[in-house]
């Protein structure tokens, strides 16, 4: 069974609905990657990361999500040129979603910002990218993405396309397909400093 969830950052200026949720409808995960990591570090780290530097994301359709206040509180960041596009707040910087490009149908969506959820309601989650944790190894993390969670992204992806699922976004624009916000992209010497912790 499906439900509709609240989608809010911490300080409740942005706030919005992801619908359609269960564990048949979305993945559940732990990134660890360096790049999570170094967007965490941007952001300020506190009640965004676990204590091995993972970020648990629930990635989704993009029609999966409406952002209903704060439109205006949203930025977007690339920690490169042609990296990720990682939206967050400026009022509380909260992560509230990383995505490819308006054209890939997949939304990450940090758990930080889906409070009071549990892995009941997305399914268990799965570290990824465990390699560039901090300290010890997560129990049960994988140093990459383990080949069953990858087909199954690559299911729902396609069917995502299959049924029109990539659009609306909440980041992009429909006509355009532009970012609704124009991202900063991050200076080396910053993501450097930031990369080094």
């Amino acid at each position: 069974m499906s439900t509709a969830i609240p989608l809010r950052c911490r300080c409740g200026a942005v706030q919005g609905t992801v619908r359609e949720v269960s564990p048949s409808t979305c993945c559940n995960v732990v990134c660890y990657c360096r790049d999570c990591l170094t967007f965490a570090r941007y952001l300020g780290e506190d009640g965004i990361v676990d204590a091995h530097g993972g970020t648990p994301i629930v990635q989704f359709a993009p029609a999966q999500v409406e952002i209903t206040a704060g439109f205006d509180r949203l930025r977007s960041l690339r920690l490169s040129p042609k990296g990720l596009l990682r939206w967050y707040t400026d009022c509380c910087r909260t992560p509230m979603g990383n995505m490819v490009s308006a054209k890939v149908p997949f939304v990450g969506i940090p758990r930080v910002c889906l409070p009071g959820t549990t892995d009941a309601v997305f399914g268990p989650s799965v570290g990824v990218n465990a390699r560039s944790r901090v300290g010890g190894v997560p129990e049960g993390a994988h140093a990459g993405a383990p080949v069953g969670l990858l087909l199954r992204i690559s299911r729902l992806m396609f069917g995502w396309w299959i049924r029109g699922k990539g659009r609306p976004s909440p980041f992009f624009d429909p006509q355009t397909g532009a970012p609704r916000v124009a991202p900063h992209v991050l200076p080396l010497e910053e993501r450097r400093r930031l990369e080094a912790g």
